[in-house]
């Protein structure tokens, strides 16, 4: 079950981090048409999309870090078994290196 939650969690993670990119983009396209300059009326339509925009990525940053803090807080769960694990990439696969004795286990990227 740790399997499926830590999927989810990190689906979370990146679809977050995705919107909070897209809108840090919007923000910044705002923020050089503003530097940009123009009339009155357009210049106060686009503080207020500025504005917004700034809320919006605020939002976006808080939810993109609570999604990581549950990714953190389930990765030690997945983990638990390994006393000491090695991951290494050779050739686009990763690898999971566990004790001596134990099986490996890798993963194609």
């Amino acid at each position: 079950m740790v399997e499926r939650e830590l999927i989810g969690a990190a689906l979370r993670w990146y679809t977050m981090h995705l919107r909070r990119l897209a809108a840090g983009k919007e923000k910044r396209r705002i923020d050089a048409q503003l530097r940009a300059g123009g009339d009155g009326a357009w210049c106060l339509q686009r503080v207020i999309q500025q504005n917004d925009t700034g809320r919006q990525l605020t939002e976006l940053k808080r939810k993109e870090l609570a999604a990581l803090r549950e990714l953190a807080r389930l990765c030690p769960k997945q983990r638990g078994h390994l006393q000491a694990a090695d991951v290494i990439d050779v050739n686009g696969t990763a690898a999971l290196l566990a004790e001596p004795g134990k099986k490996a286990v890798a993963i194609l990227g």
